[in-house]
């Protein structure tokens, strides 16, 4: 009985070598075989490669996804050329990424739609009809869905994919905002930021909007805030301690490393504002900022090490190493309403020595 049970299992591997094989081998000839017009062919091939668990080359996700493409969901369409432009989950392919990337947008998939724009804002070379994309979102805007609303709204407000209209455009991007949509607060933000044909650039305008996405929770917008209040534009813009410093707590205890690492600089050099603030220079939180940082490897920056760790005592390496020991990132519900400390030197916030309260 084993025996016929190991004979099956061994004709079972070798068809599915071959139907291996065959994937594989038209990957190295076309390159394609994940493209749009070829997904069924590979979608079919891979049903019958996977039925052997140990040897299917993607995922069932991959699976799933490409059968649920096939049948015009423009979400699995997203999730393939994200797998494709990064390489996770599936071989990396851009080419062929951007192909789903548009056919999705084209579909009105607005976290799709969201990214041809960014990219083409970029320079990128991505062939995608733009009024398609537009008159997709349009229908998702007509049921009242925010993240299309998100996602329309600055194509209106640039006339990409539809008749420029600023004022509609942003009028689109505040009603998404006030249906829940985080993000929308955050990309109305970086529009001020940029400023686009008809619509000057605004920094007051790009606080107001960032602190919004800020209130409401996303890291992203605290660490903009962060970073605007110390290091605001050469024209115009004063440097304001207490809501730089705010901010970016609050997304470091997020465990954000971005906003860690500036924490770190921030300890590590001192600082000073128009307001006769100040940022003393403490290198046991310079060093425990920088140690949570460095935990991820796009932040362990030896610059930054040498500014500080050179200048402390073994004692205060010690003290540094207890905090990041201690350290635990706080949830967002806990962070509305902890009571945050300012740096001695530091003025403002409603009591003494305190941050502002996180909620509006």
């Amino acid at each position: 009985m084993w025996a016929r049970r190991l004979a099956a299992f061994a004709i079972a591997l070798i068809l599915a070598a071959g139907w291996l094989a065959l994937w594989f081998g038209e990957r190295d000839s076309s390159g394609d075989a994940d493209a749009p017009d070829q997904i069924e062919s590979t979608y079919a091939r891979l049903s019958i490669v996977c039925l052997v668990a140990p040897i299917c080359p993607v995922s069932r996700q991959a699976l799933d996804a490409m059968k649920r493409a096939i049948a015009g969901d423009p979400e699995a369409e997203d999730w393939l050329a994200l797998s494709l432009l990064t390489g996770d989950g599936l071989p990396r392919n851009r080419e062929t990424g951007r192909a789903w990337l548009a056919r999705a947008a084209e579909r009105g998939e607005p976290r799709a739609a969201r990214d041809v724009a960014d990219r083409l804002r970029d320079g990128e070379n991505l062939a995608v009809d733009e009024r398609a994309v537009a008159a997709a979102l349009s229908k998702r805007v007509d049921d009242g869905d925010a993240e299309a609303m998100r996602a329309l709204g600055p194509m209106i407000a640039r006339g990409r994919g539809a008749k420029q209209d600023v004022a509609a455009g942003l009028a689109m991007m505040r009603r998404a905002v006030d249906l829940g949509s985080t993000g929308a607060a955050y990309d109305l933000a970086n529009l001020y930021s940029q400023g686009a044909p008809g619509l000057p650039a605004s920094r007051a305008q790009y606080l107001a909007w960032m602190e919004v996405a800020a209130r409401r929770g996303e890291p992203e917008a605290m660490l903009s805030l962060g970073y605007a209040s110390l290091d605001p534009p050469a024209a115009g813009g004063e440097r304001d301690l207490t809501r730089g410093f705010c901010w970016l707590m609050r997304a470091a205890l997020l465990d954000n490393p971005r906003a860690q690492e500036k924490l770190s600089l921030a300890f590590a050099e001192g600082e000073r504002d128009d307001r006769d603030g100040a940022i003393a220079v403490d290198l046991v939180q310079a060093d425990a900022w920088f140690r949570l940082a460095a935990r991820s490897p796009f932040h362990d920056n030896s610059q930054i090490r040498g500014l500080i760790e050179p200048n402390m005592t073994s004692d205060n390496l010690d003290a540094a190493k207890r905090l990041v020991e201690a350290w635990r990132p706080q949830s967002l519900d806990a962070l509305k309403t902890l009571v945050i400390p300012l740096p001695p030197a530091v003025k403002g916030g409603p009591s003494p020595g305190a941050c502002p309260p996180m909620a509006s």
